[in-house]
């Protein structure tokens, strides 16, 4: 992988040039060299920047979604099938075209512009406001997210400390100037003791930086989170547990209200989509990314829709207002309502404080309390389910109460991308089935096996000609039942 045209895109170029950074090059180019020119900085190239169709694949190749037939014209499934077959060259379309994900490019880009950002700001006198250690802080936190994204994309599941040490993780840049470097994996252990690194790094240094009150700036809630599902993937269920008390504590988000949710189910339900600004539970967004490929669609007679299994599921909870609304997807307005753009008023990638109650109710499960596990998910079903006098969700072992928390997290976070890192990390098997174009009773069904090579994505072709040093895990043919 050559980071100099590779892995990371244009960027304001100066800002990665070398010692002479914050010297004057050029009447065109603006060089930071206050704090509030690196906040917006930050603002504007780690946190607002587009990216186009990247992660589009986390959903496509997730049990939340199925296909849908209602015609012989026009399938606009067929760009993706290789995705959602979990196909061995995943990145070849069936017409023979390249279809990378711009995923691995987007986030070394902001790997290397959170090292350029942490150098120059480190080397500045600390000031009275504390701006310093924020701006700190939050590129730490970006930056750990990065890898986070990365190596659940690109990298083996977390299976054992002993593992971890062998597994493949994702390169590690460190540099903070352009390099022609051919950068090689780091294992899967090295991989999270950086991320741990840089994330309580990042609370120390928000705890003693300027306080921003907002969703729009990387803060402390997120950072917990993110510590939190570090944790769980390596199995630290009391640090899992320590880490969501401390968030649970001390954040000022709220459980998306019932009140909420019943807007989201009227006449006017696009007004109050799940994932927005104002329902009262964002910890964080940035990061937009297009819309999910076909779901808008009102022309398609071929295209994505909400899978059959996820239907059922919430059919199972008749007063749930989650499978009132957008698990239930209204075919007539061909969209999920969920994530509305002009609605939501918030960027494309989200995370909400009710994540941090499942991820502490997981982890009480995995050891042996799992009674507070059912407490931490009525927390939560108590501002989801209508016309019952104490909603309350009760298990009679631990057993159950797994089998409840995990139907629960599909209900909650559908269509949030969590589904297929919950695949992963769980080992679990999915099938998809792909009805005929021309035929709709006729239909191919697609199995990606527990534990399949292919929960790892291929390196990015760019990436494969270009570096032969990198290691690359071979994936299997896909898979007909």
């Amino acid at each position: 992988m050559k980071i100099d045209k590779y892995i990371i895109l244009p960027l304001f170029v100066v800002l990665c040039a070398c010692n002479d950074f914050l010297d004057y090059k050029d009447k065109d180019k603006v060089i930071p060299s206050k704090f509030d020119e690196y906040s917006e900085l930050i603002y504007g190239e780690l946190i607002h920047k587009e990216s186009g169709a990247s992660c589009l694949n986390l959903l496509i190749m997730s049990d939340d979604i199925g296909s849908l037939v209602e015609g012989n014209k026009e399938d606009q499934r067929r760009e993706y099938l290789n995705w959602y077959c979990w196909a061995e060259n995943s990145q070849i379309t069936p017409d023979g075209v390249e279809k990378i994900d711009p995923a691995w490019e987007f986030l070394y880009h902001k790997i290397l512009m959170c090292n350029v950002i942490e150098n120059e700001v480190g080397a500045m006198e600390d000031d009275l406001e504390g701006v310093k250690y924020r701006l700190l802080g939050e590129v730490q936190a970006i930056r750990a997210m990065s890898y986070w994204y990365l190596v659940n994309m690109y990298g083996e599941p977390w299976r054992s400390e002993e593992q971890a040490k062998t597994a493949m993780g994702v390169p590690v840049n460190i540099e903070v100037s352009i390099k022609d470097n051919q950068y090689t994996r780091e294992t899967l252990a090295r991989n999270y003791e950086i991320m741990e690194t840089d994330l309580k790094n990042a609370l120390m240094n928000l705890e003693k930086g300027e306080k921003k009150n907002t969703a729009f700036r990387p803060n402390k809630d997120v950072v917990r989170l993110f510590l939190s599902r570090i944790y769980l993937e390596q199995s630290r269920y009391e640090d899992v547990i320590t880490v969501c008390n401390d968030l649970l504590s001390e954040t000022t988000r709220i459980i998306v209200p019932l009140a909420w949710m019943k807007g989201n189910n009227d006449s006017w339900w696009y007004d109050y989509p799940m994932v927005s600004r104002d329902a009262g539970s964002l910890l964080f967004t940035w990061w937009t990314r297009d819309a999910v490929p076909t779901f808008g669609s009102s022309s398609s007679v071929g295209r994505f829709c909400v899978s059959l299994e996820l239907k059922e599921l919430v059919k199972e909870y008749p007063n749930d207002l989650r499978g009132m609304s957008y698990t239930l997807w209204d075919y007539s307005a061909k969209t999920i309502y969920k994530y509305h753009s002009p609605e939501s008023k918030c960027y494309g990638m989200n995370y909400r404080l009710e994540e941090a109650y499942y991820n502490r109710a997981e982890a009480y499960i995995c050891v042996g309390k799992w009674e507070l596990a059912m407490n931490d998910l009525t927390s939560v079903y108590r501002e989801r389910v209508l016309n019952e006098t104490d909603p309350k969700l009760e298990a009679s072992d631990a057993e159950e109460a797994m089998k409840i928390f995990r139907k629960e997290k599909r209900k909650e976070f559908c269509f949030e991308d969590i589904r297929w890192f919950d695949i992963r990390r769980w080992g679990l098997s999915v099938e998809h089935e792909y009805h005929d174009i021309n035929d709709s009773s006729k239909s191919v069904t697609y199995v990606l096996e527990a534990e399949s090579p292919n929960y790892v994505l291929p390196l990015p072709l760019d990436v494969q000609r270009l570096n032969d040093k990198i290691e690359r895990l071979k994936r299997v043919e896909a898979i007909v039942k």
